[in-house]
């Protein structure tokens, strides 16, 4: 299997909605609402709404074989109206998420990397995140260097120093 990265474009916008989808309703052995249903969650709904036209907004899909196996992409938010995963307004906070079938392949910390590059690029310090405590991403993200920030009871927000990371 042959993984190329590249910039989102305009029309992966319904891909980025199913990475989405993925990324929020993981847990397999729960009753996840529908796929429409689960993305008009308000909180869910805003992490993509308007994706591209805000200052910073950048995103990666992973495509194996010429098929769209995984997307990342992060994003600036204000206090007021900030997604979960949210440090302050210069950190912007990544999404991630890789389709069933291509998990545990690598894509993941291929996604990861090509977004802390794009990020040293645009003159990003810091990427954050937010993560279940069992979420089996959790392994990933500490493998990427990614440190606990802030512990939320159930929840983590996770930081990483990309400065630390990327040779500019």
């Amino acid at each position: 299997m042959q993984v190329t990265l590249r910039k989102t474009e305009v029309n992966d916008f319904e891909f980025l909605r199913k990475m989405l989808y993925e990324a929020v309703f993981w847990r397999r052995g729960e009753n996840p609402p529908g796929f429409e249903e689960g993305l008009s969650y308000p909180e869910v709904k805003k992490a993509l709404e308007g994706f591209g036209h805000r200052e910073k907004d950048t995103g990666v899909i992973a495509m194996a074989d010429s098929v769209p196996a995984g997307a990342a992409w992060f994003r600036l938010w204000k206090e007021q109206d900030a997604m979960r995963g949210y440090m302050d307004d210069c950190v912007p906070v990544l999404a991630i998420a890789v389709a069933e079938g291509f998990r545990g392949k690598g894509i993941g910390a291929k996604l990861i990397k090509e977004l802390e590059a794009l990020a040293a690029e645009q003159g990003i310090d810091k990427i954050s995140l937010a993560v279940s405590k069992d979420n089996y991403a959790l392994k990933l993200y500490i493998n990427q260097g990614f440190e606990v920030y802030r512990d939320m009871g159930d929840w983590l927000i996770m930081v990483k120093d990309i400065k630390l990371s990327v040779k500019k």
